[in-house]
């Protein structure tokens, strides 16, 4: 039998049912050899301090020493992966902890105590068993690089010249956030091309997320809608719970569909990429970053296989590389980079694709 690293995991929540429940759920793993428990941040520092585990999970409203506050120490004294386990609806708040170094985050269904906890099972699982024992040094490092600007130069989407040359669909999903945005971010604004972005994120919480891609990027940007028309130099966002597809009616339309009872990824990476790939064919390029599982990995082969263009990041600055590493052991990455070198690679390769249209249409007028 293969041996299986043991972890320890501690769980901060100010509410004694949701620990005793969430202690039960993370004791079911097989990887689990303890797990303890902290009522506030400054019981859960006392803890670390004496016996520091491999996991947190957090909740963000507490008493004392709140959530923020916790992960402000954390981050700087003693990095530790943090899965945040809260009610705190506000999504603001959730993108605060993401900021502060938190590596994902889970809803609780209700915000009292409730026996509802239970339905966060599996998902709360994987992230434990996705983050556990990692370095956290990279990713922090490219958090303090990566924080909202104070202000920027906005470019309107009137701008960007010419008709829409093609799409380009982001995936992403723990550690995704920040990855997504230093993509976008270096790139500028002027580029022919819509970007579809499908990370990992419930509800409510895409919207948010478009917004700060928006202020911290050189595009507009929006959660996506129904019948939304594709134009250059802008982002849309998957919004959370739903699937997004890409179709072409003239220039590009997106639709937004409801999710099946047996879908695991919502928003699906690969539906939208499969959806770009049959509707935009060559003109279509896909980007699979940081995430566990292996969303995106079919949908980056069939934008292959229709003779599009595929990047997937590196393990070296992948937070989690679970779906990248599917998509290249399905040999559907063109190119494997460094997260920094992502959007030099992406400008490389639309640029190519620009240059190949023009030259074509300049036949095809001959």
């Amino acid at each position: 039998m293969k041996n299986i690293k043991k972890i320890k995991v501690l769980v901060v929540d100010d509410s004694a049912y949701n620990r005793k429940m969430i202690k039960s759920m993370v004791l079911e793993m097989d990887e689990v050899e303890s797990v303890s428990v902290s009522s506030d941040g400054e019981e859960a520092i006392k803890h670390i301090l004496a016996d520091q585990p491999q996991v947190i999970t957090l909740d963000l409203n507490m008493p004392r020493m709140d959530g923020f506050t916790f992960l402000r120490w954390l981050m700087k004294h003693n990095p530790l992966p943090v899965v945040v386990v809260s009610a705190e609806g506000g999504e603001k708040n959730v993108f605060r902890a993401l900021d502060l170094g938190a590596l994902d985050f889970i809803v609780k269904p209700v915000r009292y105590a409730s026996e509802r906890i239970v339905d966060i099972k599996p998902e709360l699982q994987e992230k434990v068993r996705a983050v556990a024992d990692m370095d956290l040094g990279l990713y922090l490092s490219r958090l303090r690089r990566t924080k909202p600007e104070a202000t920027r130069a906005v470019s309107p989407r009137s701008e960007v010249e010419g008709k829409l040359q093609g799409v380009v669909v982001i995936g992403a999903s723990t550690g995704g956030p920040s990855a997504v945005q230093k993509v976008l971010s270096d790139l500028p604004p002027d580029l022919p091309y819509s970007f579809v972005v499908v990370q990992h994120m419930p509800p409510v919480f895409t919207a948010q997320f478009a917004k700060r891609l928006e202020k911290n990027t050189s595009f507009i940007a929006k959660e996506a809608e129904d019948g939304d028309t594709l134009a250059p130099g802008q982002i849309y966002v998957a919004p959370g719970g739903f699937h997004l597809e890409v179709r072409k009616i003239k220039t590009g339309r997106l639709a937004v569909k409801e999710r099946g009872n047996e879908d695991r990824y919502v928003p699906s990476i690969d539906m939208a990429m499969s959806s770009a790939a049959r509707s935009f064919g060559g003109s279509v390029v896909g980007v699979l970053l940081t995430g566990m599982g292996n969303d995106g990995a079919n949908g980056m082969l069939e934008i292959v296989n229709a003779g599009g263009k595929t990047i997937v990041e590196s393990e070296e600055t992948a937070v989690i590389f679970g779906m990248p590493r599917a998509a290249i052991g399905k040999n559907a990455a063109g190119s494997i980079v460094d997260l920094d070198g992502i959007s030099g690679k992406l400008l490389e390769v639309l640029k190519g694709n620009s240059v190949l249209k023009k030259a074509r249409s300049d036949d095809t007028k001959k």
